[in-house]
């Protein structure tokens, strides 16, 4: 048997490999790296419903200005432009960017109407919500979405792109509803957009399915936008269903993840398989994997970008902690890259041929 040993980290346990081999269980592997859940609250345990924090508005706010940054990079104009948002939560993110661009309407489908397993923090299409988060992020950053106004509420998100200064006009009177569908079934929505944007396809496990999907709502030259985290990310199953041992998702085999959460999460052991397997986890796809998928069913890259997590400069140095690191990874995913395994967020635009 070996066994992890090292002073700057404090080691819980360890977790014995059906091979022998020793890994050790830390939350010191993993708290530093997650966002702060709330007072007396377990780091599994999803945000509560109420009012935004000041954090829970800086997460919007980034996330509202890196998908109108992607798209200026990609030379899109947004004006009358029609928007579908797949996975679209609690409908803020299209909202807001029907408020603060061009962009001439927007539809949102979720399937779920109260916010999804341990994931959402508010149930769908709030207008409190919106206009506190509208008139939020006009204070904070008047004029111009400029990232360097409000960077103070984005100190645990996951992310290194930092977003160029946009101009905008707060707008009003534009359209937005909210349709109760599954990523599968957008075919049901009998029309067509121009843009198509998902920062939900982690949690969808068929991908042919949902670009077959795309194309049926989508035309000629339209754009599919794409917020991604890996599975093989450091954090790649979700809070819910992470261990606390480096990459220990990629590290264990199916039978041994099953044995961890017994041994050491024998409290929410069932909650917490059935999420790793079946539910909101994140697909065991690549990023080469979803680029032919995209492929495949008529959607060719347009742009990629890899933005590594955060944290990567920290944890790369859990890998020389693991005895054979490289071998049971690949053992188990012999497709798994070093570049995925350090990613934060990927964002892509695919472009619908003919």
């Amino acid at each position: 048997m070996r066994t992890i040993v090292n002073d700057a980290v404090k080691v819980a346990g360890t977790f014995e490999k059906d091979n022998g081999i020793r890994l050790p269980v830390s939350d010191d592997f993993l708290l530093p790296f997650l966002s702060p859940t709330s007072p007396g609250s377990q780091y599994w345990d999803g945000p509560p419903p109420g009012a935004a924090s000041d954090r829970q508005r800086g997460r919007v706010l980034l996330q509202l200005h890196q998908v109108l940054d992607v798209l200026e990079r990609s030379g899109v104009d947004l004006t009358g432009k029609s928007l579908l948002d797949i996975g679209t939560g609690n409908g803020m993110i299209p909202r807001l960017m029907l408020e603060f661009s061009v962009l001439g309407n927007a539809v949102g489908v979720d399937p779920f109407l109260d916010g999804e397993h341990q994931s959402s923090w508010q149930p769908h299409d709030r207008d409190s919500l919106f206009r506190e988060l509208a008139d939020y992020i006009e204070s904070e950053s008047p004029g111009e979405l400029d990232f360097t106004r409000y960077r103070h509420l984005t100190g645990f998100e996951h992310f290194t792109l930092r977003p160029g200064r946009i101009a905008y006009k707060r707008g009003s009177a534009k359209q937005f509803r909210f349709a109760q569908l599954g990523a599968h079934d957008l075919a049901q929505l009998d029309e067509t957009f121009d843009i198509l944007y998902c920062k939900a396809i982690d949690h969808i496990s068929d991908w042919d399915g949902i670009f077959r999907a795309a194309r049926a709502a989508s035309h000629d030259g339209s754009l599919f936008v794409i917020k991604h985290f890996s599975f093989f990310a450091y954090l790649g199953p979700h809070r819910y269903a992470t261990t606390n041992i480096p990459w220990g998702h990629l590290l264990l085999s199916d039978a041994e993840y099953r044995r961890f959460a017994t041994e050491f999460h024998s409290h929410r052991a069932k909650k917490m398989v059935e999420f790793y397997f079946s539910g909101l986890c994140y697909p065991r796809n690549t990023m080469h994997q979803l680029t032919e998928i995209a492929r495949r069913n008529g959607f060719v890259l347009q742009a990629s970008i890899n933005e590594p997590m955060r944290h990567a400069h920290r944890i790369q140095k859990f890998i020389d902690l693991i005895p054979d690191f490289w071998d049971a990874v690949h053992g188990n995913h012999p497709s798994a890259t070093e570049d995925e395994m350090l990613s934060g967020r990927y964002h892509f635009v695919f472009r619908r041929m003919a």
